[in-house]
């Protein structure tokens, strides 16, 4: 192989060997992150590993010294093979699977293609605070938007059936809140929505990669994330799930991308009279939802930490996670910190009240010890997989 090809491993200092199958323990050497602070923030950005970084270095030295055709590096494995990947992870088609740019714009995308004149939209107010904003910049033009709030950090279905009717065209949630962690009822909710004729769309950012999720299990039409949270990549990538029998039909792409053939002098010697002057073939399946080129150091960086994530095993991420978060939720209450994560929720996001959010981070600071304070005095803390229990004892002392 060209030295080149392992030129990204070398500029991480660290060795890029494969953990082996399954094997999570080993995750921490992965992350030089953790070598350096207690980061219990992946909520907010998840750090690469050693293989996603060495897989960018080597695409940009490619880009820097190689660049040319192909336009893709003979290396690099297709990047159909990263939609392969994720719609593994949610026991989706690959047919079903788009490149996104980020979530929101996702979301957007999808509810400029959907038929909403005359309907409504049901969300909750543990949905992610941007995509609130855009339901209320809707609802401003005319559509009929309904937020159901919390009790008790939790959506009470009672709340949703009340709010979801014959009119409904789509629920919007957050699979897992950015807010709490609060895993939502996917279920049963889906079951209310179906019931009425509406479908279901998932923000599924902070779950893909660090829960298991199973799109048909849970009833989930539509759903998207971006891949620099638990998905171990990079910001301005991620994917857009549509159920395939909805693609074009219920969701009309809105964004259009493809390419045309002339079919008149001087283009052509001789024009076929059977064919059109522009010519033009419709894009059909999930690239109708993508426009131009999607980020190859997003692909680059999602085929990594995807493949990593298969390695390790969603179910045993999830399991050793739950450890710390279970730790968390037994203890910092015990020191004066409320919970606002319900009891026995199953995400790896779990988020306290402080009485003096001012003084808890600067204790926290001190001690290089990284969570996020979130609608005033909400701490929110959000453990991976290279996290163990001395970071939490870190964070425990700190707060002492």
């Amino acid at each position: 192989m060209h030295r080149r090809h392992f030129l990204g491993a070398a500029a991480t200092g660290l060795s890029a060997k494969p953990a082996p199958t399954g094997d999570v323990s080993a995750a921490r050497d992965d992350f030089p992150r953790a070598r350096h602070a207690v980061y219990l923030d992946n909520a907010s950005c998840h750090p690469l590993s050693v293989h996603s970084a060495a897989a960018i270095h080597r695409y940009v030295d490619w880009e820097t010294h190689e660049v040319g055709e192909p336009w893709w590096p003979p290396w690099a494995r297709p990047r159909h093979d990263a939609k392969i990947l994720f719609a593994a992870l949610l026991n989706a088609k690959p047919s079903e699977i788009a490149f996104a740019r980020s979530t929101i714009e996702a979301e957007s995308n999808i509810l400029n293609g959907m038929n909403l004149q005359g309907g409504n939209v049901v969300t909750t107010d543990l949905h992610y605070s941007a995509a609130l904003y855009h339901y209320r910049m809707r609802q401003r033009d005319g559509l009929d938007v309904r937020v159901v709030k919390h009790r008790k950090w939790r959506i009470d279905l009672n709340d949703l059936d009340r709010a979801i009717d014959r009119n409904t065209r789509l629920v919007a949630v957050a699979l897992v809140s950015n807010v709490n962690g609060y895993f939502h009822d996917i279920q049963a909710t889906s079951a209310l929505a179906h019931a009425r004729g509406a479908y279901v769309y998932a923000d599924i950012i902070q779950c893909a990669g660090a829960v298991p999720i199973d799109v048909r299990a849970m009833g989930i039409d539509l759903a998207a994330c971006s891949t620099y949270k638990w998905l171990m990549g990079v910001k301005g990538f991620g994917f857009l799930y549509v159920r395939e029998d909805l693609q074009g039909a219920v969701v009309k792409p809105m964004q259009h991308s493809g390419g045309v053939r002339f079919n008149y002098p001087p283009w052509v010697e001789r024009p076929d009279p059977a064919v059109e002057e522009i010519a033009y073939q419709p894009v059909t399946g999930p690239a109708r939802y993508e426009v131009s080129y999607p980020s190859y150091e997003g692909v680059i960086a999602a085929l990594e930490s995807l493949s990593y994530i298969q390695r390790l095993g969603v179910g045993n991420i999830r399991a050793y996670v739950r450890t710390l978060t279970d730790r968390l939720m037994k203890e910092l209450p015990a020191r004066g910190y409320p919970s606002i994560t319900p009891p026995g929720n199953d995400s790896p996001i779990v988020a306290f009240e402080a009485r003096d959010p001012a003084k808890t981070m600067e204790r926290l600071r001190a001690a290089n010890v990284h969570v996020a304070m979130r609608f005033g005095n909400r701490m929110r803390i959000s453990p991976s997989v290279y996290n163990n229990q001395r970071d939490l004892d870190r964070l425990l002392e700190a707060l002492a």
